[in-house]
């Protein structure tokens, strides 16, 4: 599960990068999901290993919006 949290973390920090966020350090909510907030605007972008059946791995402003 290592691996996997390693590799969404990857993918998010590259999608938020893309989008010009400046993003901080990730904070584990629990074992299975982190977060990582933007320093300039405060979007953040959120993963999460075991998603349910209506929810995403990879989410958050800061993937979906460009910062300010």
């Amino acid at each position: 599960m290592a691996k996997l949290m390693t590799t969404l973390k990857r993918a998010a920090t590259t999608a938020a990068k893309y989008r010009g966020h400046d993003m901080g350090k990730w904070v584990a909510l629990d074992e299975i999901t982190a977060e990582r907030t933007c320093r300039k605007c405060g979007m953040n972008v959120h993963v999460n290993i075991r998603p349910l059946p209506n929810e995403i791995d990879i989410g958050g402003r800061a993937v979906a919006l460009n910062c300010r």
